[in-house]
């Protein structure tokens, strides 16, 4: 029709200029032209009137189009995380270098290495200085030992000559005793009863001498002087036996007994002498043998520092202990890492830090972080498909085997208030090319619901802690207030609010919106509150779930979060209509 409409006006205008050319020849009449100009108003409003039409009737299927009618459906429930894809198992390449250290040289990321290969070589300049100190102080502690050694020795020798020497005192001591009471004793005894007896004899001789001087004396047959040398000699002989009895009982009463205790003394002080001796060596020989156990602890000490240093040394070469490629460790979760911390030839490390991983690919996981609103949603065993980068078009399975029980504060210095659990998936095997670190998209599959009253997420708006949905009401939009329950990637259950066969709005504006009614402070937050309450306490009753008080917190905020998702899908689908 349009088109015949345009060529109806393109012929009148042929005419109109067919006209003015023979308007040359002949005058027009003014009947003429008006006739022709009122053949192209017609025209023109017979074409208007017909796009009118064709406005209105696109107009009425865009209304259509817009809405949607509440109907009994099925979905799932998918909780989408984007993760990173790493082996299952991994020898990890540690620093065993105490302290910090140097990377000199490193073998390339991704390489091929076998059983052997080198990897990393680290500085040993400070470990060498080390050691040859080290040597220093066990050549001076070799020399320290073996003379502590010798000491010991010696000191062994000379107490054994000392104990000796202190035993033969001893001996010679009681032979002195036995020699002099068994021996000098009786003969001293002896000596002074023969000169008693021979004094007594020698007397009585001396007496019968001048007994015969005084009767020849008295006849005159000898002079006075022989007379009185008789005298002399009889007096002699009787001082010479008192002299030899008071000798003897000298000898008796102190001589023997002095001369006794001081041969018994002698023997007793060799005893203790010898007792003395015995200890002093004792102690002797025990100082020298600490001593000698001292400088053999420091050459052990010195010995066993030095074998370290060289062991240090040997683990400044660090070599592949299995076949496998090499993948820089970079820190799990660690997106944003120092110049410092970046595993590179002249980068410094320190004891047991992770250098490198050589993973085994044969098994793979993704380690993806939930935030703790979702977590609730989290079981172990559940389906999973992972999609991953540089491998478009292709799906792959798994499940989930590992849920984090505290919350990843790795990430922590850039949002305080960022609280993810790490969950590990585990890829069910496959014959694929993986490799590790590529980003993943898993999508786990929370739930599936059927026969249940569903609408397009981007349908459902929230406001004030709570949703609504548009109704259509004979041709008139009204916000309606819903309760809503499981909630997928593109629809969401309405639990309350609505009826089957119900027609709602897929997209609104900004009219739409002013149409809700405000609510009252602090309502919102009591519904909230409400709900959160009541599903925290489900979450905690319902069996086989994990009603531990973190997800009964994070119940709360998994509402706001689905309806912040819903009401960012509304706010998608209106900038698109």
């Amino acid at each position: 029709m349009t088109k015949s409409i345009s060529a109806g006006i393109s012929g009148a205008t042929i005419k109109a200029q067919d006209s003015e050319a023979t308007g040359q020849r002949r005058p027009a009449s003014k009947r003429t032209i008006w006739i022709v100009l009122s053949i192209a108003m017609a025209i023109a409003l017979v074409a208007l009137g017909v796009q009118a039409s064709g406005w209105a009737g696109v107009s009425r299927a865009a209304d259509e189009v817009d809405k949607i009618a509440v109907t009994l459906r099925g979905f799932s429930v998918v909780l989408k995380e984007k993760g990173e894809l790493q082996a299952a198992n991994a020898t990890e390449i540690l620093c065993e270098v105490e302290g910090r250290s140097t990377i000199i040289s490193l073998v390339s990321e991704g390489a091929a290495v076998e059983k052997g290969d080198l990897l990393v070589e680290l500085a040993s300049d400070q470990i060498d200085d080390r050691i040859r100190q080290e040597e220093l102080k066990e050549a001076n502690a070799i020399a320290n030992f073996e003379a502590a050694k010798a000491e010991v020795d010696i000191q062994r020798d000379q107490n054994a000559s000392d104990i000796r020497k202190s035993h033969l005192r001893i001996e010679l001591a009681g032979l002195a005793l036995d020699k002099y009471a068994k021996g000098d004793w009786t003969q001293r005894l002896k000596d002074s009863e023969i000169a008693i007896e021979q004094a007594e004899i020698n007397l009585q001789r001396r007496a019968e001498d001048f007994e015969a001087a005084e009767k020849l004396y008295k006849r005159d047959f000898i002079t006075k002087t022989q007379h009185d040398e008789d005298d002399f000699n009889n007096k002699k002989a009787k001082w010479d036996l008192e002299r030899a009895i008071r000798a003897k009982d000298v000898l008796e009463r102190y001589t023997h007994v002095a001369d006794l205790r001081q041969r018994e003394s002698d023997l007793d002080e060799a005893k203790k002498e010898s007792e003395r001796v015995a200890k002093n060596a004792d102690a002797l020989a025990l100082k020298k043998l600490r001593d000698f156990e001292g400088k053999q602890k420091e050459l052990e000490l010195t010995q066993d520092k030095l074998a370290q240093l060289r062991e240090q040394k040997k683990k400044c070469i660090i070599t592949a202990p299995t076949q496998g490629f090499v993948v820089y460790y970079s820190g799990r979760g660690h997106h944003f890492m120092s110049s410092d911390s970046q595993i590179r030839e002249g980068a410094s490390v320190h004891e047991r830090q992770i250098l490198m991983t050589l993973p085994d690919t044969s098994k793979m996981i993704v380690i993806v972080r939930v935030h703790e609103a979702k977590t609730d949603k989290l079981r172990l065993g559940q389906d999973v498909i992972i999609r991953v980068e540089g491998l478009p078009g292709r799906r792959f399975t798994g499940k989930v085997t590992k849920i984090a029980v505290v919350a990843d504060t790795q990430n922590r210095w850039l949002n305080p208030d960022l609280k993810e659990y790490e969950t590990e998936i585990t890829l069910d095997a496959v014959d694929a090319d993986f490799k590790p670190g590529v980003t993943a998209h898993a999508e786990i599959m929370v739930e599936t619901v059927e026969d249940i009253l569903a609408v397009p997420v981007q349908a459902v708006y929230a406001k004030g802690g709570r949703r609504f949905v548009f109704r259509d009401n004979r041709g008139k939009s009204e916000p309606v207030a819903v309760q809503v329950g499981a909630i997928g990637t593109e629809w969401v259950q309405i639990t309350d609010g609505l009826a089957e066969g119900d027609r709602i709005l897929l997209s609104f504006g900004d009219k739409h919106k002013r149409m809700i009614p405000d609510t009252p402070k602090g309502r919102g937050q009591r519904s909230a509150k409400g709900r959160s309450s009541g599903t925290s306490h489900k979450a905690q009753s319902s069996p086989g779930k994990r009603g531990d008080g973190r997800k009964a917190k994070a119940q709360g905020r998994g509402d706001r979060a689905d309806a912040a998702q819903a009401s960012q899908n509304t706010k998608k689908s209106t900038h698109g209509g």
